[in-house]
């Protein structure tokens, strides 16, 4: 019996690793699964997932505009109904959108027309509140299985993961938070990152110290999309904005 139980808790152990968003598998491969971009342009995406957020998400959108830089809103599509103006706001600041669902199920426990529904409730929400339909998507926590990617197909959505996690929901101060993310952090990297969530400020001052380190390191921060767009014939980044100044780090660099 005991041993049963221990085959079957390592066997659903895998499952979920398989199914988990730090890590790749077959299914990624299949539907191009974007979890970092080209490692030869010095360029790095910051995403925050799981907003709209009216305690938070102002705060850091303040901080994203006081430091110049456009990142990437992986959206809940029930916080967005609840809070359309905030949407509407992050659009207008020109950062970029993407589909989060609408409830923030796991996905790989989820039938694929229920997935379908919860992707287009969430496009009807942001197309509604901000006059945009997301094409990036991000299942919560990266969860995503071969039985459920297929709504994602038909609905002309890429996945976009990650490559650097900043684990900024465990507590840890804002210092110890950038400090993660900056010694991760290389040539394409996806930085995941939450701010709508209790505790969220932390998320907003990591931002604020991480922003200026990852420029002295001579990172550009673009969206997700403007990273994984193709390079023109003249062999520059289409849709690139230009890179900001260098400031002081303030953290180590």
């Amino acid at each position: 019996m005991l041993v049963t139980l221990l085959v079957t808790a390592a066997a659903l152990g895998i499952a979920y690793l398989l199914c988990y968003g730090g890590i790749r598998g077959p299914v990624d491969w299949i539907m191009r699964t974007a979890h970092h971009g080209r490692r030869d342009r010095r360029q790095v995406a910051l995403t925050f997932d799981d907003g709209p957020d009216p305690a938070r998400t102002p705060a850091l959108l303040d901080e994203l505009a006081a430091q110049g830089v456009k990142a990437t809103f992986f959206l809940v599509g029930s916080a967005v109904d609840a809070h359309p103006a905030l949407c509407r706001r992050i659009v207008d600041e020109g950062h970029e959108v993407g589909n989060h669902t609408y409830t923030h199920p796991y996905l790989p426990l989820t039938r694929t027309r229920a997935v379908t529904r919860e992707l287009v409730a969430t496009d009807r929400a942001i197309a509604a509140s901000a006059g945009v339909v997301p094409t990036i998507a991000r299942p919560p926590y990266g969860g995503r299985a071969p039985w459920t990617v297929r709504a994602f197909t038909r609905l002309a959505k890429r996945i976009v993961l990650w490559d650097v996690n900043s684990f900024d929901w465990r507590g840890d101060p804002a210092p110890e938070v950038a400090q993660r993310v900056l010694d991760r952090t290389r040539a394409g990297s996806i930085i995941l990152m939450h701010e709508a969530r209790t505790g969220g400020e932390v998320t907003v001052e990591a931002v604020r110290l991480l922003v200026p380190a990852l420029r002295a390191r001579g990172f550009e921060l673009v969206t997700v999309s403007d990273m994984l767009r193709p390079r023109d014939p003249a062999g520059s980044a289409r849709g690139v904005r230009p890179r900001a100044p260098l400031t002081a780090a303030a953290v180590k660099s």
